[in-house]
C-alpha cells in the first residue's frame, strides 16, 4: 500500500535492531498497537513498513538492497532507540537511520516540517526503549544535528532499565508513564507531520511535489508557470551572474586578510564527538599499605592531565573510586561509567624501585589492550613517566590535540618527591570528612609548604580542602575565606591551575556575590580543564542569573555528560528546570537522578516542588515526605507544599521546627515557606537573615515563583538592590 502523500512508498518506516525483538517480541507488539492507534487517529489508511527480519547480521555488506532504498522513501522514519541501536557498524544504523537522514535532508519537503501552530516537527520520530549511555546519546545527536527528543517507552526502577510493556503499572515505574499514552503520543506525532505537510486531505491525495519547494505544484497551472519561467530565465541568468560577481568580490575582501593571518583551524563543536575515558584507581600490589599514596598520586596526575584535553571527557576520580578492588569485568565497569576507553594501572616494588604497569583498554565490541607498558622508576623521578603515558593515551584514542594543548602537555612538571608524598597524605586525610581527618591533613600540607614554599601544590590542596570539607574544620565559619586565600596563593605561583580558579569561582559566586569575577574565573577554569564538572554546573547557575537559559541548560548537561553517574550533576539539571518553570522536564530529570541513587533527597525535593507548582498537591506532599524519610534537609519544600494545598496548620508546624535550627540554610527556606503562607513580614525577616549569613541561595531569589508575592514590596526591592545582581 502506497503512502497517502504522493511520491512516497510508505507513510512510516520502522527501524530497529533484531536483538530488541528476539527476547519478547516487543517491537512487533509495539507496531501492532501503533497500527490500531493510527486507525483511530486518521481518516485515511496509513501505510507502515516493518521488516520482521532486519539485516542485523550483515555488518560487512556495503551495497544496500535497492528494494530497501525504495522503502526508505517514506514520509516518516521511526527508529526504535535501544542500548544496541546506536552502533555505527549495524545495518539498521548505517543503512537505515543514516541513509534516511541523508535522504530526508535532500528531500524537497525537507527533514523538518513546519506545523500550523508554528512549531517545527522532524520527520524522524525516535522511540526510546532504554536510557542510553552518554556516548550513545552524543552519537545520535551528532548524526541528527540536534538534541535527541524521543517518545520514551522505558520502565525504570532501581537497577532496572527495560522497554515499557502494556501491562506495566505506572505507579511502580519511576517514569510514571502509561503504555497507551505513549502509543497515542507516537500516533499524534505522525499525524502532526503528515497534516503539517499539507492540512487539506483532498490536496494530500491529488497534488504532487514541486522540487525544491516545501509545498505542492498544481497541475492545472503548471503550463502557465512554465511560460512565466521561460520569460524570466534570461533576466534571471544575468542577475545571477551579477550577484555571483558581487559575492566573489566581497568574499575576496573578507577572506584574503584572514588567509594572510591564518591561525589554527577551529572545528565546530557539532563536528566533534568527544571521547569519554576513565582512569581507574591504581592497584597497589606492593604489599605495603603505606605506599597507597603513590597509587593515589598516579591516578590524580593522569586524570588531571587528560582533563586538560578538550577532545576528551574524563570521568572524575570520585566516580571511579567505587571500582577500587572491584570484581566486575572491564565491560561491566565501562557500561556503568558510559565509556569505551579506560586506563588501568598497578604498582609493584618499593618506593626506590617501582614497577608501574599502565594499560589503555578498549571495552567494546570486545575487550582488548590498545597500549600497554611497564615503567621502572623511583618515587623521586615519578614525574618523568607522565608525558609518555599521556602521549600513548592520546595516540591510542585517536584524539587530536590543539597546538596549545600539545605545548602544555610537553612541559615537564617537577616537584619535590617528599612534598608530593605530604600532599597526597594531606588530601587523603582531609577527604575523610571528619574533624580529626581535617586536622591531620592540615599537618601534612603544612609539612609540604615547609619543604618548598614556592611550590603551588600544597596551597592548592588547602584551597580544595577548606572549600570541600571546611565545614568540619576548627574554623568552619572562616573556611570560605581561607579557601579563597589559598587559591589566590596557588595562582600566584602557577596561574594554570584550573582547580584553583574553580575554588575562586565558587566563592565569588555563592558567598562574595562578585559576579564579574566569578564569570572570569569560571571561563578560565573551563579553558584550562574542560572536564571539571563543578565548573560546568557552577557556570550553569551563573548563566541562569544573567538570563542565558539555553546556555545554562547546556552547561548543566555538559556536567552530566562528563560524569553521568554523579547524582549531584543530574540533580542540578533537574533543579535548573524547576527554576525555569519547566516542571515536567524537572520531574523527568529528577527521576533519572533516582536511577543513579534511589535515596538522593534532592531529587525528591525537585519532584515535590514541581508537583506543587503544577497544583498536584497530594503528589507534592507525598514526594517531600518520601525524601525526608530518607534524610532531613529539605523541610521547607514540605512546608511550601502544605501551604499551597491550604493546610496552613501543617505548614506552620514545619516552620516552627525549622526555626529551631537556623544554623543550617533554613533561614532561606523559612523565607520561602512564609511567602507561600502569605506572611510577607516573616518572609522578609528571614530573607534578611539569609542575607546576613550570605547563604548561597540568595542570588537566585528572583527565580522562585514563591517570592513573586514580595516583588513589589520595598523591603524586597532593597534586598535585591544590595545583592548587586548582574544585569
Amino acid at each position: 500500500m502506497a503512502s497517502i502523500i504522493p511520491g512516497y512508498e510508505y507513510d512510516i518506516f520502522i527501524s530497529y535492531r533484531q536483538k530488541d525483538n528476539k527476547y519478547d517480541g516487543w517491537v512487533t507488539e509495539f507496531i501492532d498497537h501503533l497500527k490500531r492507534e493510527i486507525e483511530a487517529t486518521f481518516k485515511e489508511d496509513v501505510s507502515v513498513y516493518f521488516d520482521e527480519n532486519p539485516h542485523d547480521g550483515l555488518l560487512e555488506i556495503h551495497n544496500v538492497d535497492k528494494s530497501l532504498e525504495t522503502k526508505l522513501k517514506s514520509v516518516i522514519f521511526i527508529p526504535v532507540i535501544s542500548q544496541t541501536y546506536c552502533d555505527p557498524k549495524s545495518f539498521a544504523w548505517q543503512n537505515e537511520f543514516v541513509t534516511f537522514n541523508k535522504m530526508a535532508g535532500a528531500d524537497p519537503i525537507g527533514k523538518d516540517i513546519k506545523l500550523a501552530s508554528g512549531n517545527v516537527c522532524s520527520r524522524i520520530i525516535p522511540v526510546k526503549i532504554h536510557d542510553l549511555d552518554a556516548s550513545d546519546t552524543e552519537l545520535i545527536e551528532h548524526e541528527i544535528g540536534c538534541r535527541l527528543r524521543a517518545i520514551e517507552f522505558i520502565y525504570s526502577s532501581a537497577g532496572v532499565n527495560r522497554p515499557l510493556k502494556p501491562a506495566d503499572n505506572p505507579d511502580k515505574n519511576l517514569n510514571k508513564t502509561f503504555y497507551r499514552d505513549q502509543i497515542n503520543k507516537v500516533a499524534n506525532a505522525v499525524k502532526d507531520v503528515i497534516y503539517g505537510i499539507h492540512p487539506d486531505p483532498k490536496k494530500r491525495a491529488t497534488k504532487s511535489y514541486q522540487t525544491g519547494v516545501s509545498g505542492y505544484a498544481d497541475p492545472a497551472i503548471e503550463p502557465e508557470r512554465e511560460k512565466i519561467a521561460s520569460g524570466r530565465s534570461l533576466s534571471r541568468k544575468y542577475i545571477l551572474y551579477g550577484s555571483l560577481g558581487i559575492l566573489l568580490i566581497v568574499a575576496l575582501i573578507v577572506l584574503i586578510p584572514k588567509l594572510l593571518n591564518k591561525k589554527e583551524p577551529v572545528t565546530a563543536a557539532s563536528d566533534i564527538i568527544k571521547k569519554a575515558i576513565a582512569v581507574l584507581p591504581v592497584s597497589n600490589l606492593t604489599g605495603n599499605s603505606e605506599l597507597q599514596y603513590i597509587a593515589d598520586v598516579i591516578q590524580d596526575e593522569i586524570t588531571g592531565r587528560l582533563g586538560r584535553i578538550s577532545g576528551l571527557n574524563v570521568r572524575p576520580k570520585l566516580s571511579t573510586l567505587q571500582f577500587k578492588e572491584t570484581q566486575e569485568s572491564i565491560q561491566q565497569i565501562s557500561k556503568k561509567l558510559s565509556v569505551n576507553n579506560m586506563v588501568e594501572s598497578s604498582i609493584k616494588g618499593s618506593e626506590d624501585n617501582l614497577q608501574i604497569e599502565v594499560r589503555l583498554i578498549e571495552a567494546f565490541p570486545e575487550e582488548k589492550y590498545i597500549w600497554s607498558s611497564t615503567f621502572t622508576q623511583s618515587w623521586s623521578n615519578i614525574t618523568d613517566i607522565y608525558q609518555k603515558i599521556i602521549s600513548n593515551v592520546v595516540n591510542g584514542t585517536g584524539i587530536k590535540l590543539t597546538s596549545q594543548e600539545a605545548n602544555n602537555l610537553a612541559v615537564a612538571q617537577k616537584h619535590n618527591p617528599d612534598l608530593l608524598k605530604a600532599c597526597a597524605k594531606g588530601s587523603y586525610f582531609m577527604n575523610l570528612y571528619t574533624p580529626e581527618g581535617f586536622e591531620e591533613g592540615l599537618k601534612y600540607y603544612n609539612q609540604a609548604i615547609a619543604i618548598d614554599p614556592s611550590d603551588p601544590l600544597p596551597y592548592l590542596g588547602l584551597a580544595l580542602g577548606y572549600s570541600n570539607t571546611g565545614h568540619v574544620s576548627p574554623v568552619a565559619s572562616e573556611a570560605s575565606n581561607r579557601a579563597k586565600a589559598y587559591a589566590k596563593k596557588a595562582l600566584e605561583l602557577d596561574s594554570t591551575l584550573a582547580d584553583a580558579h574553580s575554588v575562586l569561582a565558587t566563592k565569588y559566586l555563592y558567598t562574595d556575590w562578585n559576579y564579574s569575577e566569578a564569570e572570569k574565573s569560571l571561563k578560565t577554569a573551563l579553558r584550562l580543564n574542560p572536564s571539571l564538572t563543578a565548573v560546568h554546573y557552577t557556570y550553569g547557575w551563573y548563566l541562569l542569573l544573567v538570563n542565558k537559559t539555553d546556555e545554562a541548560i547546556a552547561e548543566m548537561k555538559k556536567a552530566v555528560e562528563i560524569d553521568p553517574i554523579d547524582p549531584l550533576c543530574q540533580g542540578y539539571l533537574a533543579w535548573l528546570y524547576l527554576s525555569l518553570g519547566r516542571h515536567e522536564e524537572a520531574i523527568a530529570e529528577a527521576r533519572k537522578t533516582l536511577q543513579i541513587d534511589p535515596n538522593y533527597i534532592m531529587a525528591y525535593f525537585v519532584m515535590g516542588a514541581s508537583y506543587s507548582e503544577m497544583g498536584m498537591h497530594f503528589e507534592a506532599i507525598e514526594m517531600h515526605k518520601k525524601g525526608l524519610s530518607i534524610s532531613p534537609g529539605y523541610e521547607s519544600g514540605l512546608g511550601v507544599a502544605y501551604a499551597r494545598a491550604g493546610q496552613k496548620e501543617n505548614a506552620l508546624e514545619v516552620a516552627v521546627a525549622m526555626e529551631k535550627n537556623l544554623d543550617s540554610w533554613y533561614a532561606y527556606g523559612l523565607a520561602e515557606l512564609y511567602a507561600a503562607l502569605g506572611d510577607k513580614d516573616k518572609a522578609i525577616y528571614f530573607l534578611e537573615e539569609s542575607y546576613k549569613r550570605r547563604q548561597d541561595f540568595m542570588p537566585w531569589l528572583k527565580t522562585l515563583s514563591t517570592f513573586k508575592i514580595l516583588y513589589n514590596d520595598p523591603r524586597f526591592k532593597d534586598i535585591v538592590s544590595r545583592m548587586n545582581l548582574p544585569a
